[in-house]
């Protein structure tokens, strides 16, 4: 029998982290996560959506099986060759290019190659053929995403699809925003840090915003 709580572990595995802070980053509701926090026991797909999202083992979440972070294998730094079951995750910078509605891609040269686990890749929702791994500048997300934080960005994402973090460029800038689309067409550029303001871009002028993938995972330093 587990020692502990589903709600106990929950809460472990948030290591502080505010639920609505969370919920921001993940997607799932924060009603939803205070009444795990509060005892409901989720069905399986959200226990693993939780898990992917907190990046632990859904067993130990589930069940409090196994290590809560199985070997801390779910992304590697290798410099011969990559193992069995993880697969090389280039790294990125997205630039503005001359011109409206462009931009450039410039995959960094590294010494060392990053290296993700295929299956926890999917698990967070991007296809390991359109994963790359980008570094957070810039205040604007804290506490979601802080400076300097490794992000897993889905490069084929191109467009807003729904509520959630953008690596985009818009008025010549690169920016990382939460985009939300109201029903009267505006788009809104979000910053998690309450000392930014939201940004409003009208119908007329968001052809010159160009999305260049979806956040689907942020981290510290591998």
């Amino acid at each position: 029998m587990p020692e502990t709580t589903f709600a106990q572990r929950l809460e472990l595995a948030l290591d502080g982290e505010k639920p609505g802070t969370f919920a921001k980053r993940s997607g799932i509701g924060d009603s939803t996560i205070r009444k795990y926090l509060q005892g409901t026991i989720p069905l399986v797909d959200k226990a693993a959506e939780l898990a992917a999202a907190l990046n632990v083992s859904l067993e130990w979440l589930a069940a409090e099986r196994g290590p809560m972070r199985p070997g801390q294998l779910n992304s590697l730094v290798v410099t011969h060759g990559v193992p069995d079951g993880f697969v090389p995750v280039p790294r990125i910078e997205i630039r503005p290019s001359a011109g409206a509605g462009s931009l450039d891609l410039y995959e960094e040269s590294e010494p060392d190659i990053f290296a993700f686990r295929e299956e926890w890749l999917r698990r967070i929702g991007v296809s390991p053929k359109f994963a790359r791994l980008m570094v957070a500048k810039g205040d604007s997300m804290r506490e979601t995403i802080n400076d300097g934080d490794l992000m897993i960005v889905d490069v084929s994402i191109r467009e807003f699809i729904d509520e959630a973090i953008y690596v985009l460029v818009y008025g010549g800038l690169v920016r990382l925003k939460r985009l939300q689309l109201l029903h009267s067409g505006l788009l809104l550029l979000k910053s998690d840090n309450p000392r930014y303001q939201t940004e409003e871009v009208p119908l007329a002028e968001q052809q010159e915003l160009i999305i260049g993938g979806r956040v689907r995972w942020a981290g510290g330093s591998i």
